[in-house]
């Protein structure tokens, strides 16, 4: 006969209770998506914080009132992002939402990612974790929901980095391509304040831009208004790696390239 202990008491009620939650969440998913493998996270994780980031920086989540469609999308750039949805993005999605979205191409063969259609996944998203549905940049912010943890802001942060962020390495004092700079640019100063605050906490140095217009031959008026970050040095680049880190395959292999053409330099 199991022996019970206060011990074995409080872990055994702690699964109770999960199961419990587990039951009452999974309830809430719709019929078709139940069919489709579908569940709702029961916990906070890091990879539901880094999906929601990479929701912010190149995801779209909308709802169709018409059509009754409720959809959420992210693409990136197929000439060299192709790698990071196969790699990073679609095991991360089936982790947390128990789904793989199909990658390919969208938007005229002009992008790359995945388009989904689920109730139960926007709902989750809007509705529980605080993401905006519709145009985003009006009300885009680090969701309330991750404030209390450090772990889940910076994984929120790498996601944002990883899709609209950008790492470069400018000549400087150098003949060769050395200095490093990793920026973020969007229509949401707000936002960009918000991501300022959270990168001055972790210890970076940085500069920001507020409301100035950059050149967009897209759209008629030739310009969109953005406010940008822009974080500079290698001592920089040590905390950003050491503190946050990428993902995205992209900027990985510039900072390996970079590495490697500064050993072979020396």
């Amino acid at each position: 006969m199991k022996q019970i202990t206060p011990l074995t008491r409080h872990v055994d009620e702690k699964n109770i209770n999960r199961n419990i939650i587990l039951y009452s969440m999974q309830r809430n998913v719709s019929r078709n998506d139940r069919k489709r493998g579908i569940i709702i996270p029961i916990e906070i994780t890091e990879d539901l914080a880094y999906l929601c980031g990479i929701f912010a920086g190149d995801g779209s989540i909308g709802y169709r009132r018409k059509k009754n469609e409720y959809s959420l999308k992210v693409v990136g750039n197929p000439k060299d992002e192709m790698e990071f949805y196969h790699q990073v993005i679609g095991p991360k999605f089936e982790k947390v939402f128990g789904i793989l979205p199909r990658m390919k191409f969208h938007d005229s063969k002009t992008t790359f990612g995945f388009s989904i259609y689920s109730k139960t996944i926007y709902n989750y998203l809007v509705n529980k974790v605080g993401l905006p549905s519709g145009v985003k940049y009006y009300s885009l912010e680090i969701p309330r929901i991750f404030l209390n943890d450090r772990r889940l802001i910076i994984a929120f942060i790498r996601g944002v980095f990883d899709t609209d962020g950008c790492i470069s390495f400018k000549k400087g004092d150098k003949d060769y391509p050395n200095y490093p700079v990793i920026n973020l640019t969007s229509k949401s100063a707000d936002f960009i304040k918000q991501i300022s605050n959270e990168l001055n906490n972790i210890g970076l140095k940085y500069s920001v831009s507020y409301n100035y217009n950059q050149r967009d031959l897209r759209i008629e008026r030739g310009f969109t208004t953005v406010s940008r970050i822009d974080i500079h040095g290698h001592k920089n680049l040590e905390i950003w790696m050491d503190k946050i880190g990428f993902y995205s395959p992209k900027h990985l292999e510039k900072i390996r390239k970079n590495k490697q053409y500064k050993e072979e330099q020396a």
